[in-house]
Parts: C-alpha cells; sequence; structure tokens
C-alpha cells in the first residue's frame, strides 16, 4: 500500500484532487472538502506541473514499486504479491476486484510507510476495506501497522546513511531526517506519526553511534507544508539556516521509495536554498527502494504476519 504519484503529467490533476478530497487529510464536510479540493488543485496545478517537469515528467515511485512487486513475488511462492495506491492506479477498486475473482480469502496489507498515521496507512487500510464491502468481497484482512522500530528496517537506513556519507568525516557532518509534515491539528487529534517518527530518530542515533558513525549532530526536520493552517516544526528550511558549518547530508524518514517529495523537493528545491545559504556539502541519501534489502525487509514483515 502506498499514496501512488503521477507517473506521468496527465496523472497530477487526479492525484491532487483524490488527495485533497481523502477526508483524513481535510477533515472538513463532505461538500466543503470537495470544493478545497477543487480550488486547492486548480490554484497549484500549473506549479505541481512545473515541478514534475523537473524531474523528467513524472514520479518513479509506482515503477519503483513494481519492480519491488517483481522481486518480493519471486521470494514468496505463497501468495500473489499486489500494489494498491490510495490517489492514482492501480486503485483498490481494479485490484480487489481480480483478487476476489481469483477467490482469494486473505489479504496481508503491508505499507510503504514505516511510521503510522491517519492520514496514510489508516486512510489506506480504510479505503481498501471499503471498497472491498461495496463489491461484495469479505477477504480477511492482516495489516501491518508500522515497522519504524522493526531492526531490519533500521538496519536497511543505516546502511543507506553510511554510503551517503562515503568518504566524508562523519563528525564534520550534521545527519538531518527530514521527515513529511504534518498539521498540528492532526498530530493534537492524536496520531502517533510525531512520536514514532521521533522513536526512529532516537534509535538511529544510537544505533549508528555503534556503528561508529558520529555525527557533528543529528536533527529531524519537516517537510512539505501545504497551506495556512500550523504544521508541524522546525522546517527543514529553518533547519539549514541553523546549521553553522553548512554541511549536512538528508535522510528522507518517511519515505521507502523515492517520489516528487524527495527528487525535488529534498534533491532540487532544498539544494537552491543550501546553496544560497552558502553550504558547502549538501546531500541526498536515496530511499530503500527496490534494494535487495528493502525487499528482504518486506518479506520479514511478511513472514512474521
Amino acid at each position: 500500500m502506498n499514496m501512488g504519484g503521477a507517473s506521468n503529467l496527465d496523472e497530477i490533476e487526479i492525484f491532487m484532487r483524490n488527495m485533497f478530497n481523502d477526508h483524513r487529510i481535510i477533515g472538513a464536510p463532505p461538500f466543503v472538502r470537495s470544493r478545497l479540493a477543487e480550488y486547492i488543485t486548480a490554484s497549484r496545478l500549473q506549479e505541481v506541473r512545473e515541478n514534475y517537469e523537473k524531474i523528467g515528467g513524472g514520479s518513479p515511485l509506482l515503477d519503483i514499486t513494481r519492480s519491488i512487486q517483481k522481486k518480493l513475488q519471486e521470494r514468496i511462492d505463497d501468495a500473489v504479491v499486489e500494489v494498491i495506491m490510495r490517489y492514482t492506479p492501480p486503485f483498490a477498486s481494479e485490484v480487489l476486484s481480480r483478487l476476489k475473482s481469483m477467490g482469494v480469502k486473505k489479504l496481508y496489507l503491508i505499507p510503504m510507510y514505516p511510521q503510522f498515521s491517519t492520514t496514510t496507512t489508516a486512510s489506506s487500510i480504510e479505503d481498501i476495506r471499503q471498497t472491498a464491502a461495496g463489491i461484495c468481497y469479505h477477504p480477511t484482512m492482516v495489516s501491518v501497522l508500522d515497522y519504524y522500530d522493526f531492526d531490519p528496517y533500521l538496519e536497511t537506513v543505516e546502511e543507506i546513511i553510511s554510503e551517503g556519507v562515503g568518504d566524508e568525516d562523519p563528525s564534520t557532518v550534521n545527519l538531518v531526517f527530514s521527515a513529511h509534515g504534518l498539521p498540528v491539528s492532526v498530530i493534537k487529534r492524536g496520531d502517533p506519526y510525531k512520536k514514532q517518527v521521533e522513536a526512529e530518530v532516537k534509535l538511529h542515533a544510537e544505533r549508528l553511534e555503534r556503528r561508529g558513525l558520529v555525527f557533528n549532530q543529528i536533527h529531524l526536520a519537516y517537510q512539505s507544508k501545504v497551506g495556512p493552517m500550523k504544521w508541524l516544526t522546525p522546517s527543514l528550511e529553518r533547519m539549514l539556516e541553523e546549521i553553522k558549518n553548512r554541511r549536512v547530508l538528508i535522510y528522507p524518514i518517511s519515505f521507502t521509495v523515492d517520489n516528487s517529495e524527495t527528487l525535488f523537493e529534498l534533491d532540487i528545491e532544498y539544494r537552491e536554498v543550501a546553496e544560497e545559504l552558502g553550504f558547502d556539502l549538501y546531500r541526498v541519501c536515496r530511499c530503500p527502494n527496490d534494494s535487495d534489502r528493502f525487499v528482504d525487509v518486506l518479506e520479514r514483515l511478511y513472514r512474521n504476519m
């Protein structure tokens, strides 16, 4: 399960409209939410199209996820591996109809979000359950809710960070975990996302030190703010302003697959901010993507269900 992303310029509008029409993203009455979704989409569409053009005209998220699906299927012979996206194809309706016709009686739901949030994992699970009920399909469903503290996943992230450091002396580098932001109002309603992100950062800090990777400082910052509401802080831009020695390695802690937030926001938009601030090192780690070690994480999650 994942959020989805526009694989081409034509999918951007449907992605935005579906996302902003999700009641777990915008908690307004349906009519108001629908109008807001139309307004936000119309007002931001051209800007978002231009951003996508800078990363080649589309998000690689689906292609990478299909590669993960193929690799995972090669390891698993007792289940069919499928991909369901929340806001772009393949939608739950298409996939569940196929599984129903195949006579599949049990679904194992694994999110591509390491930390749980009502806006991501819960939204995807709700969508799958409602869609299944709508086509009179009633399989047993078992879900992984999070894996931010799962040792094989932590190890995978730390290997990527180690590779990201390369030949640099880590004591001269600031490691910044950049998390996708959320409105503070979502957290106040009891969403555990912020606590889980903070807990994961703490785990990485302890484990990296045991590996001999001692950074100048380790920080957590938030990206992707949209609209006038109060969002989680500090923002990544503010964090970059506060780093004195102007040397940073960014790890996108909320994502397991590269997408527009990593390829445009982190690798292009915030790189420009860093250059304006005079950074002499600004490096962004890639997500785990379809690496064998991340496929191994997903296989282990499945085997443990």
